[in-house]
């Protein structure tokens, strides 16, 4: 496992240097031992690589099921730390959870996005409260960050890293579940501090670039999808023939 994410590391850290003019703030913050749950926005596919490329501590995450749909894309992501959810809202998570809580419980460090997609906020999605249960069942803190920037080729990323949050006086007590006023709480007080981390580092012109670059991506998107709803309805032609 840990080879083959030496090896993501080292090919995206190569790319970022070559084509990206990436500024680091607080990555210190971060502890070089123990369990944390790492928070942030969500704006790239590529922005958990590019956290992850700027520790050397092992960083596991949470992943759509969508990135586990071959037995090699599984076989592959698994090796890289990536632990499956499923985001149909059939409450069939448990294993998930559990052993996100027990990578926390065993020292590591794990990311997730509470935004749940790129631009979560923005597109009106309210946070998931995931990132919050983890947190408290595992008993550990949760360390806010955010990161702006398009990715695209020549562009500015920054990304900033806060200290953990201590969110000790909610941990349930012996033999208790976790509280869920307590997990809207914690997840409101994250998804606040991500906000004021973001907005800290933002600038119009970083801001300008994230728009245009999401604007491209939904339209190649809307492109795909009419191509295919085109080919789907030629193959029912044909059938119908």
């Amino acid at each position: 496992m840990r080879f083959m994410r030496k090896c993501v590391v080292l090919a995206f850290t190569i790319h970022h240097k070559l084509f990206n003019k990436v500024e680091k703030i607080g990555i210190e913050n971060i502890p070089k031992e123990g369990g944390y749950v790492l928070c942030s926005n969500h704006i790239h596919w590529q922005d958990p690589f590019l956290y992850v490329s700027s520790t050397k501590r092992m960083i596991y995450a949470i992943a759509k099921e969508e990135l586990f749909s071959s037995p090699l894309k599984a076989w592959v992501m698994k090796r890289l730390g990536l632990i499956e959810v499923k985001r149909d809202g059939s409450g069939s998570n448990k294993e998930a959870i559990q052993e996100a809580v027990n990578v926390l419980k065993s020292g590591e460090l794990l990311i997730i996005y509470p935004e749940g997609t790129r631009f979560g906020l923005k597109k009106g999605i309210k946070p998931k409260k995931g990132v919050a249960f983890i947190a408290l069942e595992a008993r550990v803190p949760i360390i806010p960050m955010a990161m702006v920037g398009s990715f695209k080729r020549g562009s500015v990323i920054k990304f900033i890293v806060d200290k953990p949050m201590d969110i000790s006086e909610y941990y349930p007590k012996e033999g208790e579940k976790v509280n869920p006023r307590n997990v809207v709480k914690v997840t409101n007080m994250v998804m606040d501090r991500i906000i004021e981390l973001r907005d800290s580092i933002n600038t119009e012109e970083i801001e300008r670039e994230m728009n245009e670059a999401e604007e491209e991506r939904e339209k190649k998107k809307l492109k795909k999808k009419a191509k295919k709803e085109a080919q789907k309805e030629e193959v029912e032609k044909l059938e119908g023939n």
